[in-house]
């Protein structure tokens, strides 16, 4: 798990406009943050390289989305719906 992560990790930091964002390892997790704002949670499912998405709502709750999908999908999922996004991208 951690070896996924770790690649999972790499790949969004090298991403645009994903680069400027801090990706943090919470368990099995990965957290999308700004500063310290999480605004976005990726989570590994049991089929390989299938992630589930959540948003942090409102910043009160996550909310689990009707999505998953590989990485590069979440990640375009969250480029084009800018109103699942806390920063400026």
């Amino acid at each position: 798990m951690k070896k996924r992560l770790k690649a999972a990790k790499e790949k969004i930091q090298a991403r645009e406009p994903f680069g400027e964002l801090v990706v943090h390892e919470e368990g099995n997790e990965l957290h999308l943050m700004r500063g310290d704002d999480r605004f976005a949670r990726l989570i590994p499912t049991d089929r390989e390289d299938i992630w589930r998405l959540e948003v942090f709502r409102n910043l009160e709750r996550w909310e689990c989305l009707e999505f998953q999908g590989t990485l590069d999908e979440c990640l375009d999922f969250l480029a084009e719906n800018g109103h699942y996004r806390f920063w400026n991208g």
